[in-house]
């Protein structure tokens, strides 16, 4: 009944090989790549091979940093599964969800 989620892959020692250890459930891509999906094709074409390989491994892809309408739009384009970000709303206290 336990979900797993790879946080911040992408960066540090979220990778790959930890994949290959954990049947994750979801994978969060880091915000250092999203944010600059709509300026640096580079981010695109990562952020597209990380949600191809999440697919072929039946996880969900979780996108960091979505703070505009054209980075959300993108990860759309791109497949990506969920968004978090300032585009969508603003971190609350935990008494205020």
């Amino acid at each position: 009944g336990v979900k797993i989620s790879i946080d911040d892959f992408g960066s540090g020692y979220s990778n790959f090989a930890y994949l290959a250890r954990f049947e994750a459930d979801f994978i969060k891509i880091d915000g250092s790549i999203i944010k600059n999906i709509t300026e640096d094709s580079s981010f695109s074409q990562i952020t597209a091979g990380i949600a191809d390989f999440a697919k072929r491994l039946d996880m969900k892809t979780v996108a960091e940093f979505v703070s505009s309408e054209a980075i959300n739009n993108k990860i759309k384009e791109l497949g990506i599964d969920f968004a978090q970000g300032y585009y969508h709303a603003e971190p609350k206290p935990i008494g205020e969800l």
